[in-house]
């Protein structure tokens, strides 16, 4: 039994050895395994080579240029160029403005009349477009190159087939021009006891309706000056109403100068003593506006005399004194006149 299993064994090598054989290039192949014999084994196929058309091709077709440096001033009206150029014969083209944000409006895009290939972008950007915090704002939006039409329908068919948009982007500041105070109608002399009306314009470009500027009345300095002393009046100053817009960032501030509610002190000479007969005592105060956007305007110089009732002098005069009145006799009433006579019954 041993023996007619290893028959068997051996039989099934001989038939896979017989079978490898056939197939790795024995005797009935058409093939050798000699590694120094070149075979056949058909067409080569080559390497895909084939470059793609990238953008960068393509946008050699036009191109469209914004002018450098194109800012906006909030308040002001501007205008920058754009110049397109197509590098195919074409009877015409155009150029369209799109992806403004929504609280844009206004923009014009217009072509130049005088140069060819430009187009000329204007706009009056309101004041109050950039948020309080910040300083300026960019703009995004878009320039498509359409309408492009040409005698040979090939190149009509290739702006069709290509991305004819690009992206840009201007700036919006704030202005650079500082608030100016155009004038106070304070008179120079106001009299002791009176309260004068007076009024402050401010030209402010930065501002606008409910943004408005602010002003400040102060006093600065030293009371001793060459002339002699001079009061502080800004403390005379006071201010009961909102500042009005006149419009066009011309703004107009009330107040009151009040010599009246407030101590009108003496006059004094520059070594802090009294001056005999002053008639007036000095005061002054500085006025100064600071722009909504941050500018400060140059300082005014208010100087006001005040106006005594009457001319200082170095004694106080003192109340006169005066002899109290003589004391009157007592009304005296007679005894008899004093008694009533009562009523008697009757008999």
């Amino acid at each position: 039994m041993m023996k007619n299993g290893r028959t068997v064994q051996l039989s099934a090598l001989l038939i896979c050895s017989t079978l490898l054989s056939a197939a790795c290039g024995g005797v009935n192949s058409g093939l050798s395994s000699d590694p120094t014999k070149s075979y056949d084994i058909g067409p080569v196929v080559p390497l895909h080579d084939e470059k793609p058309r990238t953008q960068k091709v393509l946008e050699r077709s036009y191109s469209v240029e914004v002018e450098k440096d194109a800012t906006f001033i909030e308040g002001e009206t501007a205008s920058f160029k754009i110049r397109a150029r197509v590098f195919f014969p074409v009877l015409s083209f155009d150029l369209k403005l799109s992806g403004l944000p929504d609280d844009i409006a206004g923009v014009n895009l217009v072509r130049s009349a005088t140069e060819a290939g430009t187009w000329i972008l204007t706009w009056s950007a309101p004041k109050g477009f950039i948020a309080s915090d910040r300083n300026e704002r960019e703009v995004r939006y878009k320039l498509e190159l359409a309408d492009v039409r040409s005698s040979d329908s090939s190149v009509e068919s290739l702006f069709r087939s290509i991305n004819r948009t690009q992206d840009f982007s201007f700036s919006v500041r704030r202005t650079g021009k500082t608030p100016q105070i155009l004038k106070s109608d304070l008179g120079a002399e106001v009299a002791q006891g009176a309260v004068v009306p007076f009024t402050v314009e401010v030209m402010d470009p930065a501002s606008y309706e409910g943004f408005a500027p602010r002003v400040d009345i102060y006093f600065q300095g030293t009371n001793k000056t060459e002339a002699g002393y001079e009061a502080n009046g800004a403390t005379y100053v006071r201010n009961e109403t909102l500042p009005k817009h006149l419009g066009g960032g011309l703004w107009r501030f009330e107040y009151l100068f009040d010599a009246k509610n407030n101590d009108v002190g003496a006059q004094l000479d520059r070594n802090g003593k009294k001056v005999e007969g002053a008639t007036h005592l000095q005061s002054r105060f500085l006025i100064n506006a600071y722009s909504a956007s941050g500018g400060v305007s140059g300082e005014k110089l208010q100087i006001v005399k005040i106006r005594f009732a009457k001319a200082q002098t170095l004694v106080e005069e003192k109340p006169k004194c005066e002899a109290p009145a003589a004391s009157k006799p007592k009304a005296t009433v007679s005894k008899t006149a004093a008694t009533a006579t009562k009523p008697g019954k009757g008999n």
